[in-house]
């Protein structure tokens, strides 16, 4: 899987490496290199598991200025800014390496989901265990009680929360974070000022609060969520996606071609000229991305580009945001940009098994074989179709977010 923060992207690989590149300001990298505030990595650096306790890495996540990592022991590791206290060791110092968060934060159990907000972290024990929230808490984003601006150890959300109901999956956006239920209702907490937490008004809430009516999203139950900057959308079980939010900062990410307008309930995203059916979605500070069931990508929002002036100055070349227009409604993105492949959680077969199969429905080699006299375009059909399969441990919520 990949991730991307506010100026740096990471990735895990197959074989349970970490790689991170972009902005290296704050340590977020987790190379333990000596970087200033202005350096970036403009290839991705490896980090392999001998420096997260020996165990793979299984999932990550990025907030504005620090990574997150989970592993497959089900701990959590970070790097990078701690001056809110969204690494969770109980102070506000920076890490310019993984740092394993004490599992008895956690209470011992292990981790099957992380989220990372701009300045706050969330993770989830398996087993229907609590989820747990921290760092920056200034606009009630982490969602219980406790009255400091900052909270710099994992807290647990009270089990009543969510409705005594288990979790699905979560997310963190700029301000605010929202939950999933295994029921398909949504919860969120933060600062709402353009509307995006969607419960019907555009007053913060330090606590989580269910999101739109009785029927909203159609009766049909939610899957995925993801929170952006001043928006959020939604993934409902029928596929179809809706959103929350602020207009021309995000009506454009909202999918909307008409004026913008704040939508203080869900909404749902007309995609014309035919009706997609979505399995992942990711709202970004201006821009968002999703990927259909048939592993096609579609991207809108708000169109920009970053020029170097040239002018050097102390602290680094500066640089212009030249707006160029936005993207109002969901577009495709032509396969031919991937070398034809899908996009998602469709990876091409393995050589291995692509030949064998092959060669047990070729008419010369395979005999023998009931897959000889198969129609072609039904071989066609299977081989296109080869769908990558999570590891059998994998956490519900993870398989979510990969589309599962």
């Amino acid at each position: 899987m990949v991730a991307a923060g506010s100026r740096h992207s990471a990735c895990v690989t197959e074989e349970g490496s970490l790689w991170t590149w972009g902005h290296a300001g704050h340590d977020k990298l987790g190379t333990a290199a000596s970087f200033n505030m202005h350096t970036s990595r403009l290839r991705p650096d490896r980090l392999v598991p001998a420096l997260f306790g020996r165990s793979r890495a299984r999932m990550v996540a990025c907030g504005d200025d620090f990574t997150m990592l989970l592993t497959v022991d089900g701990r959590v590791w970070n790097c990078g800014q701690g001056l809110h206290g969204e690494l969770g060791h109980d102070d506000y110092v920076s890490r310019n390496h993984l740092t394993m968060i004490d599992p008895a934060r956690f209470g011992g159990g292990l981790i099957t989901m992380i989220a990372a907000g701009s300045e706050h972290s969330m993770a989830q024990v398996a087993g229907g265990g609590p989820l747990y929230t921290w760092g920056l808490n200034l606009l009630g984003q982490l969602g219980h009680s406790v009255d400091e601006e900052c909270v710099k150890i994992p807290v647990a959300l009270p089990g009543a929360t969510f409705g005594g109901v288990d979790i699905a999956s979560f997310d963190g956006g700029s301000e605010h974070c929202m939950v999933v239920t295994v029921t398909g209702l949504v919860y969120a907490t933060g600062w709402n000022m353009c509307g995006q937490l969607g419960i019907g008004h555009k007053r913060p809430s330090e606590t989580f609060q269910l999101v739109g009516e009785a029927n909203s999203f159609q009766t049909e139950g939610v899957r995925l969520v993801s929170c952006g900057s001043n928006y959020s959308l939604f993934i409902t079980n029928d596929d179809n996606l809706w959103g929350c939010g602020f207009g021309f900062y995000c009506v454009n990410s909202l999918g909307e071609s008409n004026t913008p307008a704040e939508h203080v309930y869900p909404t749902r995203i007309p995609t014309y000229p035919c009706n997609l059916k979505f399995k992942v979605v990711v709202a970004g500070n201006v821009h968002s991305a999703a990927i259909t069931s048939d592993g096609q990508l579609y991207t809108w929002g708000v169109r920009v580009s970053w020029t170097r002036i040239g002018i050097e100055h102390e602290g680094g070349v500066p640089t212009i945001r030249n707006y160029t227009g936005d993207v109002s409604v969901p577009q495709h993105i032509h396969p031919v940009a991937f070398a034809n492949s899908r996009v998602g959680r469709w990876h091409v077969m393995t050589q291995k098994r692509a030949t064998a199969f092959m060669m047990n429905s070729h008419i010369r080699l395979a005999s023998d074989s009931a897959l000889r006299d198969m129609d072609h375009e039904m071989l066609r059909m299977i081989i296109d179709n080869a769908c990558f399969e999570p590891r059998v441990d994998t956490g519900s919520a993870l398989r979510r977010l990969i589309g599962f």
